[in-house]
């Protein structure tokens, strides 16, 4: 049986201190010094993000998005969807129109990318709602 031992994550903010340390030290010094959790694997690991922990909200503990693989057709759709949000038409069937304009063969164009492109993008679908529900036809001569 595995050990039942608590997960720990850590801030960006003492990431970066972590491998500032350990670029001056080494990683098995910087290890000794802070403690055994942070192990010399996830100070390789984090050297390794370091451009994007830099840029990453100091109070975040992880970077949980990944670089797009079409990130032409991705601005694209996402400057589509920006400017036709408001009249409804299809997110899918655009972005594969726009796949084979751009010779993209291996774009399957599912359900699960458009969920996982919204969320990249910080976009969310809108639903149509009535402002107030409807006044019966006699609502004026009852006045």
């Amino acid at each position: 049986m595995g050990s039942k031992e608590r997960r720990l994550s850590y801030s960006t903010a003492f990431k970066i201190e972590f491998m500032n340390y350990a670029e001056k030290h080494g990683n098995r010094a910087a290890e000794s010094r802070f403690g055994s959790p942070p192990t010399e694997k996830m100070i390789r690991e984090w050297r390794k993000e370091r451009k994007d922990l830099i840029k990453a909200d100091k109070s975040k503990r992880t970077l949980r998005s990944c670089a797009p693989k079409w990130p032409k057709l991705e601005e694209y759709v996402k400057n589509w969807i920006i400017y036709h949000r408001k009249i409804g038409i299809v997110i899918l069937i655009e972005a594969r129109r726009l796949a084979i304009e751009m010779s993209i063969t291996d774009f399957a164009g599912t359900t699960s990318w458009c969920e996982r492109f919204m969320r990249r993008n910080g976009l969310c679908m809108h639903t149509k709602t009535t402002i107030a529900q409807k006044l019966p036809p006699e609502y004026k001569r009852k006045i």
